[in-house]
C-alpha cells in the first residue's frame, strides 16, 4: 500500500533532499513548547507548534501544523518522534494527515541499525538500514518542522558526512550529503546565529537552516528555490 502525497505545499519540503556542512556547535534547544510560521513570499501557508521534552535517555517531540493548502483545502498535520538523547538517533515516529474528511496513519520505528515503516496499521515489506556511505539517520516528513530540528545536533554528535533520511509518509529512505558551502546570513535571523547549509544533490533542493549555537534553537529554515521560510514566532 503506497500512501497519497497531498497538495503542492508538500511537495516543498518533500523535496528537500541534501544537508549540510560548515557549522558550530550545537545543543539541543531545551524543553518548551516553540511556534513556527511557514511562508511562500508574504503569505502564511501553515502554522505549527511544536513541543520538546526529555525523558532520561530520549527527547521526545509533538508537532502540531495546519496547513491552507490551496488544492484540496485545509489540511492538519499530527506528529510525535523520540530520538536519543546523546546521538540523536531516531527511535519511533507516528504521524496523521487529516484532510477532506479523511485520516490518513504512518509510523516509523528503528533500532539496532535497522526498521520499518507502516501505513494505516499495515506494515510494509521495505528495508529500512542506513544507506552505504552515511553515518547517521534522520527523518523528515511533508512540511513537518519537527524534520529539520535535530539536524545541526545530529552533525555535532556525529560528524557524519552524509545522512541517511527516513520518509514515512513516502515508506521510503534516501541519502543526503554535508555541503560546506558558505551561508548568506539573512537580515530576519539573530547575527549569533550559525547555519547548517543544504545543497541541490541528485535532484534536491537546497535550503538553510539557522539556529543558535549555544542552545541548539532553530529560528529559521530557509527554501530560497520555493520562496518558503519557516521561522520561529514564539517560544514557551
Amino acid at each position: 500500500m503506497k500512501p497519497r502525497i497531498l497538495g503542492s505545499a508538500f511537495a516543498i519540503i518533500l523535496a528537500l533532499t541534501a544537508t549540510t556542512g560548515a557549522f558550530a556547535d550545537a545543543a539541543f534547544a531545551p524543553d518548551g513548547t516553540y511556534e513556527y510560521a511557514l511562508r511562500q513570499g508574504a503569505t502564511t501557508v501553515a502554522t505549527s507548534t511544536v513541543t520538546i521534552k526529555r525523558s532520561g535517555s530520549v527527547i521526545s517531540l509533538r508537532e502540531s501544523q495546519s496547513i491552507a493548502e490551496p488544492v484540496i483545502g485545509n489540511v492538519q498535520l499530527n506528529a510525535d518522534e523520540s530520538v536519543l538523547a546523546d546521538s540523536f538517533t531516531p527511535l519511533s515516529f507516528s504521524g496523521s494527515t487529516m484532510s477532506s474528511g479523511k485520516t490518513q496513519e504512518v509510523k516509523f520505528a528503528f533500532a539496532n541499525n535497522a526498521g520499518y515503516f507502516s501505513v494505516n496499521g499495515e506494515r510494509l515489506v521495505v528495508p529500512v538500514r542506513i544507506l552505504p556511505g552515511t553515518q547517521a539517520m534522520i527523518i523528515q516528513d511533508q512540511t513537518l518542522v519537527l524534520s529539520f530540528l535535530t539536524l545541526p545536533s545530529v552533525l555535532q554528535a556525529t560528524r557524519a558526512g552524509a545522512l541517511t533520511v527516513a520518509v514515512p509518509t513516502a515508506s521510503r529512505v534516501h541519502a543526503i550529503t554535508v555541503d560546506s558551502s558558505p551561508q548568506t546570513k539573512p537580515s530576519t535571523v539573530p547575527a549569533a546565529d550559525a547555519a547548517v547549509g543544504i545543497a541541490a544533490d541528485n535532484g534536491s533542493t537546497a535550503f538553510s537552516v539557522w539556529y543558535d549555537p549555544r542552545s541548539g534553537v532553530i529560528d529559521e529554515i530557509d527554501v530560497p528555490s520555493q520562496s518558503l521560510t519557516i521561522s520561529l514566532t514564539k517560544r514557551c
